[in-house]
């Protein structure tokens, strides 16, 4: 890795630079130790919480800044703070409230961050089991939702689509005022979500913030991800990859590695120092 192609490389977690165990492989590991050692930033880009965060990595872990929750905050991961949250307003939250209930979807709203893994449960209709597996992991911090009563800020909303990959398009056309992104459930990998922001989350921004928080506007940047809330992300970077678990569509649009057990973050970068 003598020739400097990249200025900063951002990696998805889940299903990326984490194998199957959750862990990254000491392959993985060491090529964002040599990263470091060249000066190019190394960015963690995660649809997960604060919380689930600061709980799969270790605090040593070899990064410089975590874009979490798919771009509504950004931390400084060496010291931790949190330097950027971006949340939903009460007006826009009262309006996405309102048509999920009318559509009789469950769903989950999330406090603002860095408590986002406080989570107020929709779940008054049937299939709700992929969802109440999902807010078990945060037992001790899950309330049931009060629609007279909602919060005055929500990080975002995560709602179950029942398996009809429509509703997420039916449902964007009535949401213009937030962003949504399709992704899928972390329990099973498969089960179709939509996660609702403020407008200006998405993990590309987080990126760009990043950029500009450091007065490098015009950082060459790398992407790798494996889901489809990794596409604005791919979309952005200069150089782009999904490793061989990613979906099909995806793979169709992104140069393809080896899958997240076989260290296809560090065969991506290899592919991008030797041009």
């Amino acid at each position: 890795m003598s020739i400097k192609p990249v200025d900063l490389v951002a990696f998805d977690l889940d299903g990326t630079i984490l194998n199957d165990e959750k862990k990254v492989s000491p392959t993985d590991w060491q090529t964002l130790v040599e990263l470091g050692a060249k000066n190019i930033l190394r960015v963690v880009a995660t649809g997960r919480n604060h919380f689930s965060l600061i709980h799969v990595l270790p605090a040593d872990f070899p990064a410089d800044f975590v874009v979490f929750s798919s771009g509504a905050g950004i931390m400084h991961w060496p010291s931790k703070k949190i330097l950027y949250c971006q949340h939903m307003e009460t007006g826009h939250l009262k309006e996405v409230v309102r048509v999920l209930i009318n559509y009789r979807l469950n769903f989950t709203v999330h406090l603002p961050i860095p408590n986002n893994h406080h989570i107020l449960l929709h779940a008054a209709y049937p299939n709700a089991e992929n969802l109440l597996s999902y807010v078990n992991h945060y037992k001790d911090f899950v309330s049931p939702l009060v629609i007279e009563n909602l919060p005055s800020e929500a990080t975002q909303l995560i709602v179950l689509l029942n398996g009809q990959s429509h509703l997420f398009y039916e449902l964007k056309q009535q949401f213009p005022f937030v962003k949504t992104i399709l992704t899928t459930s972390p329990i099973d990998h498969k089960t179709l979500w939509m996660e609702i922001f403020h407008p200006a989350v998405s993990k590309a921004n987080g990126l760009k913030w990043i950029c500009n928080h450091l007065k490098n506007p015009d950082m060459r940047t790398f992407g790798i991800g494996n889901d489809f809330n990794d596409w604005d992300l791919l979309n952005h970077t200069h150089h782009s990859f999904v490793v061989s678990n990613a979906p099909n569509e995806m793979k169709t649009q992104f140069r393809q590695v080896t899958s997240n057990n076989e260290s296809g973050f560090s065969q991506a970068i290899l592919e991008v120092f030797k041009n």
